[in-house]
């Protein structure tokens, strides 16, 4: 469907290495449009369409569904594909700005490399805080801790943090929640009384009350062994420079057939203003710009995308 819209340069994909086959993209679309009475273009629009709409869908589910305005937020744009869809996107749920990395395609592993190591151990430990075992649950949580040590100091020989917490939950309660314990001494006598602070501190953080009353009941102990990795090099910025020029110009559908100029994504300057319609190309990814749009370059050569109203 990018095909036949104009979005992909069937000639420049992956820099050149590939070529995509227009024709076949082009009977793809015409066999979905033969099935729905409409002509080949537009069935490639619908698949757009039905694509951004599910996406939209899926974002509204983890915002709005949960009480939070997705409007508050920048997208992030990042796959390979991401560039295409972004923008479009970005209207359905009405937030203002878009951020596409340079390295969009391979985000998640670049994610992973610059992230720390974690490691979880957890073991069940039912108990009420009046009857607490508190020497048996000082030795477990300490056994957590050297599993997780001795496994993290497998992986890195960087510093290596520990963080313990309990899931605990009321006794009529049917689900428990995570209470961290960070800044509790375990070897503290008061213990219990602690534990219960912490829970009912956490308690109040999600659900706005606590129940004095009450006593919580411990259910599991977990350690979180973080492993601290050298962060990756900075990426090299981009010239400030005299601006990239277009590469040319070409035929992009967008509710109709118009011209948008092409830029080279990794030849940009720092700061440089690209208005759409436009698309801004790299051998991993393709930027769409609608008409308003409008990217400005980052020193780190990333997208700086105001959506246009």
């Amino acid at each position: 469907a990018s095909v036949v819209l104009g979005y992909l340069d069937p000639d420049a994909f992956l820099g050149g290495k590939a070529t995509l086959n227009r024709k076949a993209a082009e009977a793809a679309c015409a066999r979905l449009g033969d099935k729905l009475g409409i002509d080949t273009v537009h069935a490639a629009e619908g698949v757009h369409r039905v694509v951004n709409t599910q996406m939209a869908e899926g974002i509204r589910l983890a915002t709005v569904r949960r009480g939070v305005d997705p409007r508050r937020f920048t997208l992030l744009g990042f796959g390979g594909a991401a560039g295409l869809q972004v923008t479009e996107l970005a209207r359905l749920i009405n937030i203002k700005r878009v951020i596409v990395p340079r390295v969009a395609s391979v985000l998640s592993a670049w994610g992973m490399l610059a992230t720390e190591l974690r490691f979880e151990a957890i073991r069940s430990h039912i108990d009420e805080m009046a009857t607490l075992d508190v020497p048996a649950l000082r030795a477990l949580y300490r056994d957590l801790e050297s599993q997780g040590r001795k496994r993290m100091g497998g992986w890195t020989d960087g510093p290596i943090e520990s963080k313990l917490s309990a899931e605990m939950r009321y006794g009529e309660q049917v689900y428990e929640i995570d209470v961290p314990l960070d800044g509790i001494d375990m070897a503290a006598p008061d213990l219990p009384k602690r534990l219960k602070r912490a829970f009912e501190a956490r308690h109040e953080e999600l659900y706005t009350y606590y129940l004095d009353d009450q006593d919580p009941v411990l259910i599991n102990a977990r350690v979180t062994t973080i492993g601290t990795l050298p962060a990756p090099p900075d990426e090299p910025k981009a010239s400030k420079g005299k601006p990239a020029a277009s590469t040319g110009k070409r035929k992009v559908y967008l509710g109709k057939w118009m011209e948008a100029k092409a830029y080279p994504f990794g030849a940009l300057a720092s700061g440089q203003v690209i208005k759409g319609p436009a698309v801004i190309e790299s051998e991993t990814t393709t930027v769409l710009l609608r008409p308003g749009d409008t990217a400005t370059t980052t020193p780190q050569r990333w997208l700086d995308i105001a959506i246009a109203d």
